[in-house]
This record gives C-alpha cells, sequence and structure tokens, in this order.
C-alpha cells in the first residue's frame, strides 16, 4: 500500500468516527484497559531485552568468550579451542536475541560494535589456532590482542539504556495511563480535532514502521548465515539471499518447496517427526554440533554439512519455524587441512605425533600394550631421480593406500616426511606387531608398479610393554628408528623389532 493510499484511507476513517463519536465514550473505559495492558507487555519485553543483555555480557566477558579465548593463548590446547569456538557461538546467539529487539539506532550501532569485536576475537582465535600455534604464549598475545575498548564502552552505554528499573518503569506506565485517562475525557469535547492527530500521527508511525520493514529485510538479505521462516507444515513461507546461494535454488523455487527438501535425502522422512515433535514442545535449539553432522541437499544434489540453529514461535493465531544455518563446508576443510597430509590424505606429522603421545599415556594408564611402526620406502630416491617427482607422488599415495587396508580402523597412519610414515597400534604385543608389519611388507612386495625400479618397504618396530612406566614417547620412537636404520642395514626390504637387536647374537 502506498502513502497516498494510506492517507486516503485513514482520512475515511477520521470522519466515519465523527459520525460515531457520540457512542465512543461508552468505549473509553475499555479502551484504557486495553492499553494498560499493552504497555504492561511493552514492559515484560523491555525486562526480557535486559536479560538478553546480561546474557551477552556474561558470554563475551571474562568468564565466557574472553575466557577461553586467553586460555587458549596461554596453553595453546584444543579443548580451549573448542570451548572458545562454542562460547563464540553462544555470544553470537545472544547478540543475536538484543539486535532482533525493537531498539534505537545508537542502540543498534553499539551492538554492532560488540559484535565487529567479537567476530575479530574470533578471526584472530582461528588464524593463531591453524597458522601460529607454535609461537610462544607472550608473542601469541601480541599477535592476537584485540582493542576492545570501544566494544566495553559500547555495553557500558547499553546496560544504561536497556536495564531500567522495572518498578520505575511500572509507575511511569501507570502515571502515563492515569494522565491519558484524563486527557481522553477532556479531549472528547474536541473530536475532531484529537482524531486529526491521530490520523496524522498514524501516517507518520506507518511511514516509520515501513522504512524499519525495509531496514529488517536490508539485514535479513545481508545476513551471512542461511535464514528460513516456515510454518508448522514445513512450507518455506520466506528465505534470505544466502540460503540461495548455499541451496542454489531460486526464492521463487524455495517458496514452492518444504524444509525437508533441503535435507540430506537419508534422513527425510525421520526429520518431519522430529520437526513435528520440535513445535509441539516450542522452544529453540542448535544442531550439527560435535556429536551429529547435519547435511543439506544443494539444488544439484551436493550435500554440505550445516551448523543450524532453530526456534518456533507463536504470534497471535500464527505458529512457526525459523531456522538459521551455516555453510561448514569451509570450516571443515580447515580443519581436514590442519591434521591431514594433503597428497597422500593420511595424518601429517604434527596430528600422528600428538596422536602417538596420547595413546602412550593411556597405554600407561591402562596398563595396555602399544606398538610403533616406522615404515620407510625403499629406492624411493632412485624412483623419484628416473621416473621423476610425479611417480614418487604417486608411489607415496600407494604406500598409504595400502597401509590403510593392512591396518585396523582404529590404528592409526601418519606421514611422519618424506618417504617416512609412522604408524601407531594400540593394544598390539610385539608378536603380533612383527607379523603385521611382516604381512604389510609382502603384500606391498607383490604389487606391480608400472615403472622400472623396485620400491619396497622397510619397517622398523618398538613395542611399549604393560612394565614399562618409564618409558617416554621419545623413547618408542627412537627405538623404531633404530629398528628401521637395521633394516635398511640389513638389506631393506624387510622388518626388525628393537626388541631384537638386544638379544646376544649366537655365537657359532
Amino acid at each position: 500500500m502506498t502513502f497516498r493510499k494510506l492517507n486516503i484511507l485513514l482520512s475515511a476513517l477520521t470522519l466515519s468516527v465523527c459520525a460515531i463519536l457520540v457512542f465512543h465514550n461508552l468505549r473509553q473505559a475499555e479502551y484504557l484497559n486495553e492499553m494498560n495492558e499493552s504497555w504492561n507487555k511493552a514492559s515484560v519485553q523491555n525486562i526480557q531485552i535486559a536479560l538478553d543483555l546480561a546474557e551477552l555480557e556474561r558470554a563475551f566477558g571474562y568468564v565466557g568468550f574472553i575466557h577461553h579465548f586467553k586460555n587458549y593463548v596461554i596453553r595453546r590446547e584444543d579443548v580451549d579451542y573448542r570451548d572458545a569456538t562454542e562460547s563464540y557461538w553462544e555470544t553470537t546467539d545472544a547478540l543475536k536475541r538484543v539486535m532482533s529487539s525493537e531498539l534505537p539506532e545508537y542502540d543498534q550501532q553499539d551492538l554492532l560494535i560488540v559484535q565487529a569485536t567479537l567476530n575479530e576475537y574470533f578471526r584472530n582465535l582461528n588464524d593463531l589456532y591453524l597458522h601460529h600455534a607454535h609461537l610462544p604464549a607472550e608473542e601469541a598475545d601480541r599477535l592476537v590482542r584485540v582493542d576492545d575498548s570501544q566494544a566495553r564502552a559500547a555495553l557500558v552505554r547499553l546496560r544504561a539504556d536497556l536495564i531500567p528499573s522495572p518498578l520505575e518503569q511500572y509507575n511511569e506506565t501507570l502515571t502515563s495511563n492515569q494522565t491519558n485517562a484524563f486527557w481522553t475525557l477532556v479531549s472528547s469535547t474536541y473530536p475532531l480535532f484529537i482524531i486529526l492527530a491521530f490520523a496524522f500521527t498514524i501516517s507518520f508511525v506507518s511511514r516509520k514502521v515501513l522504512m524499519r520493514a525495509k531496514e529488517i529485510d536490508t539485514i535479513f538479505n545481508a545476513s551471512p548465515d542461511v535464514f528460513i521462516y516456515s510454518d508448522t507444515d514445513g512450507k518455506i513461507l520466506r528465505a534470505n539471499v544466502m540460503a540461495s546461494k548455499v541451496f542454489g535454488y531460486s526464492e521463487s523455487e524455495l517458496k514452492e518447496m518444504k524444509i525437508e527438501d533441503l535435507v540430506d535425502p537419508a534422513v527425510r522422512n525421520r526429520h518431519v517427526k522430529l520437526r513435528e515433535r520440535f513445535i509441539a514442545n516450542k522452544g529453540s535449539r542448535v544442531m550439527g554440533g560435535n556429536n551429529a553432522e547435519i547435511k543439506g541437499q544443494t539444488k544439484s544434489g551436493r550435500l554440505v554439512p550445516l551448523n543450524v540453529a532453530i526456534s518456533s514461535f507463536v504470534f497471535g493465531p500464527h505458529k512457526g519455524v525459523i531456522a538459521i544455518a551455516r555453510d561448514m563446508t569451509a570450516l571443515k576443510q580447515m580443519e581436514l587441512d590442519s591434521s591431514h597430509d594433503a597428497l597422500t590424505t593420511v595424518y601429517n606429522r604434527r596430528y600422528i605425533e600428538a596422536k602417538l603421545d596420547e595413546e602412550v599415556k593411556r597405554a600407561k594408564r591402562y596398563g595396555r600394550e602399544l606398538s610403533v611402526l616406522l615404515v620407510d620406502l625403499d629406492n624411493f630416491k632412485r624412483l623419484n631421480d628416473t621416473e621423476g617427482h610425479r611417480a614418487g607422488d604417486r608411489g607415496l599415495v600407494v604406500a598409504a593406500e595400502h597401509l590403510r587396508q593392512q591396518l585396523r580402523k582404529h590404528d592409526f597412519v601418519g606421514r611422519w616426511g618424506g618417504d617416512e610414515f609412522l604408524v601407531v597400534c594400540p593394544e598390539i604385543s610385539q608378536g603380533d606387531a612383527t607379523e603385521i608389519a611382516d604381512r604389510i611388507r609382502r603384500r606391498f612386495e607383490e604389487i606391480h608398479f608400472p615403472w622400472g625400479c623396485d620400491v619396497t618397504m622397510s619397517i622398523g618396530i618398538s613395542t611399549l610393554q604393560t612394565n614399562s612406566a618409564n618409558v617416554t614417547t621419545q623413547n618408542l620412537f627412537d627405538e623404531a628408528d633404530k629398528a628401521l636404520y637395521s633394516a635398511k642395514e640389513r638389506g631393506r626390504n624387510r622388518v626388525e623389532h628393537f626388541a631384537d637387536l638386544r638379544r646376544p647374537k649366537r655365537i657359532k
């Protein structure tokens, strides 16, 4: 509806009300009661905004995200990184709840300052985790330090503006109601002026409402996350621009679809029941965390990992669900790149080294055996020199895949460097480790390669016995390394266990 049509409608309303004003006084008392209820609801809404702001300060402050952020900078442990990441999303959710309220523009600007500071902290956290995890704590602190003085000042302003005293607000509301009741009685003798003023006020407010609606629509479509609004039957009523980018459907196509059309086909039937149960229980929920991965299906049929937050609501006779989703493809790829070797796709050295240390501690704690295999490709340099580096890369890929196929699912394979691989085998004894390693060596020898020189495996083994409480991770690796060196010295294409190197040789 245009502003002109709205003004015409309000003018007609004014003339109609003038004709029936004589009956209007009987309606004043009831109208005032309704207005009181509306104002009381507004008070409750203000209190809810204050609670949401308090939750934002808690999640962002020195018992929340900042606390975990500082812990990770100091200790550089993955658990602190995960805690900081979870606190970031908790703070983001609290920030979204406050921003979703109808606030003045200056309060919205302060919230944007807090959001920008929070995002800068999070970018620095991920940069430290992915690229500078080896830096000392002091140097890391200088690298990721963020000037959050503006954010703190913004929170102080928001606290002063959004957390009024409930009793003071109630008294103001009560006084305002009494004043309005008095002036309603007085103004009933001047109906035309009151009604005209009312009409102009409605026109002005309507303009503001329309402008605010345009603002909300702009923010809705500018969000980096997917926003989907659906009814209780799962029919999509509205979706933002990011939803079209992630799923590949146009806005008009999405409005003809149901939520289940965007879900992994393997769980669609189950998703219908879960959605119905969620709507019946109401509330909010975050899905796609560490315990379960949520996947969506694009128009091309590709499955994308998602982090999803959903919320059901009731507005008068209407019920609906809002889903906020984030495409986790880039983050998943970063996680994979940080722990896996790019060429062979087995674990990289940093990860396998950490896994070895973790498994050694576990074995010593529970009195279990543990074997370590250090695998080296024989004649690998000759392969590179004669056949080229592509052949060498292919040989490494084949070797890594061969190790994966020959080992158990709970064994760990990592590329140690060059043509060396480290294998961690929990709960494997010395004899079993030797047998497994020899089987790996023999079957690799049987592989027919398309190049001229033969590529075989030499394997050095060390075993942590159940009574080896004093053995360290470095001791265990050094023993495997010495056993590998012995295998190379004794002709290559063979398996040596460190324990056999210490046995006295038989005198002939």
